[in-house]
């Protein structure tokens, strides 16, 4: 009997059902990978993240071959070609099981389902797994089912779910013996690797072993609750792009947190980070339209302005506005940003340039190695005070306010606007025009207290608007 292995967003050995229960029995197994190029560029996928998937895949295919299983490569441009494809393969590799790990968002939905419906009927079996969420969409609901849109009583109901569900993550399994266990991988000549740069590698060093390494030093090391809101130390523990593309599981990180501070990590601030990234993808399950570029709030403002040339200046970290442009250019040279400054950024594009926050939303994608579609989508509609929970429209970050007490000294802006290198710490964080002139920095792209004043009655306008549109309508 063969079962094929398909990996999509899980990019391990531990903690994959998928893989453990293909290789139960000591049974052959065959590993596929797919890459989507077409796909990964139409849903806006930065680049260097879709490299930096080839560069773990091939890693992983190394470390299988050590289990017994050999792998297949395969390049097709879009999801909707699996079904076929794999109807093709079956007749190559005759497997009788498929086995993989759940992906929850719409497109990725609507593949399987075409998947599924295409080899039941050829008597294949279709196993999915859960894998890649601390817990499955649709499992913490109100008790009328319904969805929670609050996050602190999702949270609580979530804690208490987990507390009676939890189990540990699996090992890595055994491996197999077979007569094809020496065969080399299967890899399609469309397939390129461009290779993650040096750079970056050495950043975000690739193998499962070392994002767990990562992990082990955070939890052990780590005082994240004081030290997360500072972007000049390493109080977070980057791990997300690891945690985006499936090297580690949400579910490894939670049993890391357990061993080292025993059922108090069920509470603890950054326990609570994984738990607002299952809150996002069980929003974006429940409310598909949240893939589609809609609010989560039907009533939310609309019409942003259009400004490109300010856009623009945001995007190249150009703003005059120096912990905006630090994090500007940190994206750009590293495809990551600090949290704390995601939110910096975020209000400053949405609520006082007042510009269209999907265009930031794009932005952020297109860039970020650790690019996911719910959290990002969740993230930039709770700044821009349209999402679920959001941010309400009246709380507006002061960049420079927020700059002086997270980054007092100004060393994560030295870092990234090396412009204003030589600049004192009193006056780096909002520069006077003479120092501007002489460090070849521009000034700022807004006046803070305009564009605020500016946004605050913007808002108010364009809520009483709707108020307005929507009493006229249930008169009717």
């Amino acid at each position: 009997m063969l079962n094929l292995i398909w990996f999509r967003n899980d990019l391990r050995l531990a903690d994959n059902p998928a893989l453990t229960y293909a290789l139960q029995a000591d049974q052959e197994a065959v590993a596929l990978f797919i890459i989507h190029p077409d796909q990964h560029k139409q849903h806006g996928e930065a680049p260097a993240k879709l490299e930096l998937i080839k560069a773990h895949m091939i890693d992983l295919v190394e470390r299988l071959k050590k289990l017994g299983v050999r792998s297949i490569i395969k390049t097709l441009p879009w999801f909707d070609d699996v079904a076929d494809y794999l109807i093709e393969l079956a007749e190559v590799e005759p497997f009788e099981s498929i086995f993989w790990n759940e992906n929850y968002w719409l497109n990725e939905q609507q593949r399987d389902q075409q998947v599924t419906a295409a080899l039941e009927p050829m008597g294949i079996k279709v196993n999915p797994y859960h894998s890649n969420y601390l817990l499955p969409p649709g499992t913490v609901r109100k008790g009328d089912s319904s969805m929670y849109h609050v996050f602190t009583p999702y949270k609580n109901k979530f804690i208490e779910t987990m507390k009676s569900h939890y189990a540990l993550p699996l090992s890595i399994p055994k491996g197999v013996v077979h007569k094809n266990s020496e065969e080399t991988t299967s890899i399609d000549h469309q397939f390129n690797h461009d290779h993650f740069s040096a750079d970056l590698v050495n950043m975000w060093p690739i193998g499962e072993q070392a994002a767990a390494s990562r992990l082990k030093a955070f939890v052990q090391h780590n005082d994240y609750q004081q030290e997360r809101d500072f972007p000049a130390i390493a109080g977070t523990s980057s791990v997300s792009p690891y945690l985006a593309i499936g090297v580690i599981s949400a579910n490894q990180c939670l049993a890391y947190m357990l061993k080292a501070h025993g059922e108090s990590a069920f509470h603890s601030t950054w326990v609570s980070e994984l738990i607002w990234r299952d809150f996002y993808n069980d929003l974006m399950f429940e409310y598909p339209k949240l893939a589609k570029h809609q609010t989560f709030k039907p009533q939310a403002v609309d019409h942003w302005h259009h400004n490109p040339e300010l856009f623009e200046k945001w995007q190249c970290g150009q703003t005059g506005f120096p912990i905006v442009d630090a994090g500007m250019r940190q994206l750009l040279q590293e495809g990551w940003m600090h949290n704390r400054v995601r939110m910096i950024v975020a209000s400053f594009l949405s609520k006082l340039c007042l510009i269209d926050w999907r265009l930031g939303e794009a932005h952020f994608m297109a860039h970020l190695l650790d690019g996911d579609l719910a959290s990002n989508n969740g993230g930039w509609q709770w700044s821009s005070a349209t999402g679920c929970d959001a941010a309400p429209y009246f709380r507006i970050f002061n960049p420079t306010t927020q700059s002086k007490k997270f980054d007092q000294e100004g060393a994560y802006i030295r870092k990234y606007v090396p412009e204003l290198e030589s600049v004192s710490n009193k006056e780096i964080h909002d520069p006077a025009s003479e120092i501007r002139k002489k460090c070849a920095y521009q000034e700022p792209a807004i006046d803070y207290k305009v564009a605020r004043a500016k946004a605050l009655s913007w808002f108010k306008e364009k809520i009483e608007d709707l108020k307005n549109i929507h009493h006229k309508q249930a008169s009717y």
